[in-house]
């Protein structure tokens, strides 16, 4: 099953369209209780995304999810989150609003609650217009926005990308020399 999930995500890299994965993945809840194991440990805080299937500790600890990919998700006001670290390795997280919860920083699966109000000088969400934190590097608060702007867009050469876009190779740094071969101490 892994295998095929891979299979789809790489054609809809290539393709330059989303994964398939990620609107399911959106429409899901979290932090309910697991039917099949009891306390503690037992949140809905996880997400296979070869299964897409929310699951708790226990589930993803037995072992039927090793070679799975898997989200952990987190609570930051209220709303689920994940980290921006993880999320990056499926998709293209660039110009979305990233928060600080516990030390690291995460990006929010669907628009957090509005702080205040707009005014004319402040940049907003390109989708729903709710404030961001640095308006000059990101365009969007959350993952659902977005999804909703490549949606919309009318050619798939001008941005919003959801596809992993490979990274240049790195330039290779030149050693520098040595100063020359080292000499030893006279002995007394």
């Amino acid at each position: 099953m892994a295998s095929s999930s891979l299979v789809q995500d790489v054609c809809a890299i290539q393709h330059g369209g989303k994964p398939e994965w990620l609107e399911l993945f959106l429409q899901r809840t979290f932090f309910g209780s697991c039917a099949i194991h009891e306390p503690p440990k037992n949140r809905l805080n996880n997400y296979c995304i070869d299964c897409n299937l929310s699951a708790c500790g226990h589930c993803i600890d037995v072992g039927s999810h090793a070679e799975h990919k898997v989200l952990k998700l987190y609570r930051h006001v209220y709303k689920d989150v994940v980290p921006l670290n993880e999320m990056r390795k499926h998709i293209d997280c660039s110009n979305i609003q990233a928060y600080r919860c516990n030390k690291q920083l995460v990006i929010a699966l669907n628009p957090l609650p509005h702080s205040g109000s707009l005014t004319s000088e402040e940049a907003a969400c390109d989708t729903c217009k709710r404030v961001l934190l640095h308006p000059n590097a990101n365009r969007y608060c959350c993952i659902a926005c977005k999804v909703q702007a490549f949606s919309i867009k009318t050619n798939e050469m001008e941005p919003p990308f959801l596809a992993i876009h490979s990274p240049p190779p790195p330039e290779l740094k030149a050693k520098r020399p040595r100063k020359g071969v080292p000499h030893r101490a006279p002995l007394p």
